[in-house]
This record gives structure tokens, C-alpha cells and sequence, in this order.
């Protein structure tokens, strides 16, 4: 049982990680400095998101735009396939196995986890839960069920019969999730 917070950001962050995934920690007022910061830290030029409440409050696309990185907001089934990064804010975090979900009836959000090379997903602190079974319950209270829903555990990873693993084949090479920590 995780007692506090703290605990549970640091479960979920040695879960992903051990996945090949990294995680950040940050504050609302940080979001955006420490998105611009991932993505030139990668060499990141480009990106696809959808301007949710939280990003538009954080100032995210102007920030990217202010560093000189392109950031497409609508067209997203056109420009997802070149934008080498895609952003979207997930609904949940699973602590077991730092795993992300998305509840959507956004297709473009879809889009934004699979085809680019680099996915970072923004989740609110609040909403990381300790276990799968504690992920089902908050799925089966959600009315409506949304049309989508899909847990992400780490980068696209699938092997061929000879079981040689490849990294990047259904989904990004590499993935990050960014903690909003006060949120």
C-alpha cells in the first residue's frame, strides 16, 4: 500500500522507467518550460497536440512557438505522420506499472500517442491511481464510457518469431510522461 503521494509519483516513475520510459515531475507553472525542455534536449523541431485547458493555461504552444519549435494544434491526421513529437494529457496514471491511460472520443488524441517518434503524455498528479484494480474502478464509474480508452506502457515494443526485439515499429520510439505535480 502507497502511503502518500510522493511515494506513488516515485512508484510510477521506477515503473515506466524500468519499461524504457522516462518521467519528469513539474508544477502547473513549469509545464511549459519543461515540455520545451524535453523536446530540445531531443532535438525535437516539431510537435501535434490538442490545446486542453491545462496546456493553454501553462502557456504551452506559445512557448514552443518562442523556441522555434512548430507545434500543430488542428489538421492533426495530416501533420502527425511528419511531426517527429506528439503531446497529449492523459486522463489517469497507473502507479504498478507506470502505464498511462487515455478516455477519449478524440481520434486525434489516438493519433498524437502512435505516430510520432517521440510521445510525451502530460497527467495530473491527482489522477494517478495505485493499481490496475483501482484503474477499473474508475473506468466502470465513468458515464459515458468513452469510446476510447487505452493504457500506454512504455515505448512501441514488438519481436519477430526468431523473438529479435524492435523497438518503434506499432507506435513512438521513445515516450516520456510529464507529472503535474500540484494539479
Amino acid at each position: 500500500m502507497i502511503e502518500n503521494k510522493i511515494e506513488l509519483f516515485d512508484t510510477f516513475a521506477k515503473n515506466l522507467e524500468s519499461v524504457n520510459g522516462t518521467c519528469y515531475k513539474t508544477s502547473k507553472n513549469d509545464l511549459a518550460e519543461t515540455l520545451v525542455n524535453i523536446y530540445k534536449d531531443n532535438g525535437i523541431e516539431s510537435t501535434c497536440m490538442l490545446e486542453t485547458e491545462l496546456a493553454k493555461e501553462a502557456g504551452v504552444v506559445e512557448a514552443f512557438r518562442k523556441n522555434d519549435i512548430t507545434v500543430y494544434t488542428d489538421h492533426i491526421r495530416l501533420n502527425s505522420e511528419t511531426a517527429k513529437g506528439g503531446i497529449t494529457e492523459v486522463a489517469y496514471g497507473v502507479a504498478e506499472l507506470g502505464s498511462v491511460v487515455q478516455a477519449s472520443d478524440e481520434v486525434d488524441a489516438r493519433l498524437m500517442a502512435i505516430m510520432p517518434d517521440y510521445y510525451i503524455g502530460i497527467v495530473k498528479g491527482s489522477t494517478i491511481v495505485e493499481s490496475y484494480d483501482d484503474m477499473f474502478d474508475k473506468l466502470s464509474e465513468l458515464k459515458p464510457f468513452p469510446k476510447y480508452v487505452g493504457f500506454i506502457t512504455g515505448p512501441s515494443r514488438t519481436a519477430d518469431i526468431e523473438c529479435v526485439s524492435t523497438v518503434g515499429v506499432h507506435g513512438p520510439l521513445q515516450m516520456s510522461i510529464v507529472i503535474v505535480t500540484d494539479l
